[in-house]
């Protein structure tokens, strides 16, 4: 998926220069919580859940106490989501979009998102392929901060400026990729299928 997200990319011709502060607004994750907290309450997305996925749906997530006049941001359809903190600077600021249905759905604290409206220059969704090719990926680790642990600074990213194809060739390449997951998954699940009947047989064999 990579190789091919890469090669979309490099063959486009590039149509536009932007930052996030011009095509969207960032938001924290979640703050003030504890130990207690956790393990229950409403559904807030993992700092795993961002740092090993592009997109991100309605599964994986970890669960938060929320209380009543209690000021969290939420995530939205279509947010571009950042990790914050890493081991080393070639981790840093590891993104994914959020392409699931939740009504009430919240951050890690050692992440951040970026709400993008959808216009005539963004498709929200392909963001997370973008930021995952190794242009973007050479832009921002400078931006990763530290000695022992590594964090990002998100102002130096919020303005840094990037290249974006025509948004109907953003479209395209979001719809291949996800044709391209998809059938992937379809290959794993028909694998593991046959994984199991054959570990049966073998079973049966010995009987």
């Amino acid at each position: 998926m990579s190789s091919i997200n890469e090669t979309l990319y490099a063959t486009l011709t590039i149509n536009y220069k932007t930052s996030f502060n011009e095509i969207g607004c960032d938001y924290g994750g979640l703050t003030g919580k504890s130990v207690e907290d956790f393990g229950k309450g409403k559904p807030f997305i993992t700092y795993l859940n961002v740092y090993q996925n592009q997109i991100i749906t309605d599964y994986n997530f970890d669960y938060v106490e929320i209380r009543d006049r209690e000021n969290q941001n939420k995530v939205r359809k279509g947010d571009l989501l950042f990790t914050l903190s890493s081991e080393t600077p070639e981790e840093a600021g590891y993104s994914a979009v959020y392409m699931g249905d939740a009504k009430e759905l919240y951050l890690n604290s050692f992440c951040f998102g970026i709400h993008i409206p959808e216009s005539e220059m963004v498709y929200p969704p392909y963001m997370g392929y973008l930021t995952s090719t190794s242009y973007f990926r050479r832009k921002i680790i400078p931006y990763a901060q530290g000695s022992t642990r590594f964090n990002l600074h998100k102002p130096s990213l919020m303005s840094m400026k990037f290249s974006l194809p025509a948004k109907e060739n953003q479209i395209k390449i979001f719809n291949t990729l996800q044709l391209i997951a998809k059938k992937i998954s379809t290959e794993q699940e028909i694998l593991s299928n046959f994984t199991q009947q054959r570990n049966y047989l073998l079973t049966k064999l010995f009987i």
